[in-house]
């Protein structure tokens, strides 16, 4: 097979851009820096609980409500690095040929 021939099919502008973003995670999480912040995410998605102690009903409850948005934001962008990550590299694969395309069947 030539050189000039690819292997794969070519990616769309806006997949060249995902597959890029990804990689660029990637190497971010290789980081000593992501690796502290990713200890805080976390520990935030799984730790996250107020102590109502001295605080009005509704005043707890409020808070509660904060730290559970907060936790659920912290778990989704851990979920959000790793599936860029991972589309990354299935993106890479459809371009040098690794992974075969099919059409949709038409029913």
């Amino acid at each position: 097979m030539a050189d000039t021939e690819q292997k794969g099919r070519p990616l769309t502008e806006d997949e060249t851009k995902e597959m890029k973003m990804g990689f660029d995670l990637e190497e971010m999480t290789r980081t000593a820096g992501w690796k502290t912040v990713s200890t805080w995410l976390e520990d935030r998605a799984h730790h996250t609980w107020m102590d109502p102690r001295g605080m009005e009903k509704a005043e707890w409850e409020w808070a509660e409500l904060n730290a559970f948005h907060s936790a659920d934001v912290a778990k989704q962008m851990i979920i959000d690095v790793q599936d860029l990550v991972t589309r990354a590299h299935y993106l890479h694969s459809v371009n040098i040929g690794e992974v075969k395309e099919y059409k949709k069947m038409k029913l």
